[in-house]
């Protein structure tokens, strides 16, 4: 009996060295080929076909390698708009610390889409940082600046942007109030309840009653229900009226004592 647990004992272990020694194996392995990668990338970065470059730097958001994320950095200057759009995109997807200050100084951009890749990589990146930076562009003189702004304070949730993303569903353009609606539901803050049923009341688009719909169904406070409801009474907008009756049916499922 001693023998076979021996016996037994031995099995497992050898067992266990040998899938130690496999993972090991695979570790090095996939090492190697992510440096091969590397390699292979950075030179179709020099490419003289922007379409390859662009190409190269959409590979490179995919590794998770701090040099790809230098690599992704460098190509911010590219003489090419879709190459910079892309480089900043993935650098706002990698998430690195070491990209904002980058994706800041994008900000001062004299093109304007580098200005809105900026902003829309600094809103998936987030922190505290990229929220300071955020700020300012929502005084920004076009209605695209301000509803990229707009929408990547939301998605980075900066709590402290409260407050003007309610002053932007004043905002003479449409989207940009829209854009405010749906962010003022990505902070998570009920007290945007109030700004956004009286936005209602405003000669409110399609899109701005969708975002409304949208934010009060996640914000979850009971006291959206009569407001949506009677909405949908006169809504005509088959697609609006399929955003309230989500969000009163996720208004209504919340217990009472839960508010």
């Amino acid at each position: 009996m001693l023998l076979g647990r021996l016996t037994t004992n031995a099995l497992s272990t050898a067992i266990v060295v040998l899938h130690c020694s496999l993972l090991a194996s695979s570790v090095i392995a996939q090492e190697k080929a992510d440096k091969a990668d590397l390699a292979k990338l950075t030179a179709q970065l020099r490419d003289k076909d922007a379409a390859v470059r662009r190409s190269a730097v959409e590979a490179l958001g995919q590794l998770d390698d701090q040099a790809g994320v230098d690599l992704l950095i460098s190509a911010l200057a590219d003489d090419n708009q879709d190459v910079r759009s892309a480089a900043a995109i993935a650098l706002g997807q990698a998430g690195s610390a070491k990209s904002v200050e980058p994706l800041i100084r994008m900000l001062q951009s004299q093109r304007l889409r580098d200005r809105r890749s900026a902003m829309i990589a600094l809103g998936t990146a987030g922190g505290d940082k990229a929220c300071e930076a955020l700020i300012p562009s929502l005084q920004a003189p076009t209605a695209e600046e301000r509803d990229s702004a707009v929408a990547a304070l939301g998605g980075a949730r900066c709590a402290r942007a409260f407050d003007l993303l309610v002053k932007a569903l004043t905002d003479e353009h449409h989207f940009v109030r829209a854009s405010a609606a749906m962010s003022l539901g990505d902070l998570g803050d009920k007290r945007a309840v109030e700004p956004l049923l009286a936005a209602l009341n405003n000669n409110p688009t399609d899109s701005v009653k969708t975002g409304v719909a949208v934010s009060l169904g996640s914000l979850g406070d009971r006291r959206a229900i009569e407001p949506l409801d009677k909405l949908l009474k006169t809504e005509k907008n088959e697609n609006v009226r399929q955003q309230i009756e989500q969000a009163l049916g996720r208004l209504r499922a919340i217990p009472l004592d839960k508010q």
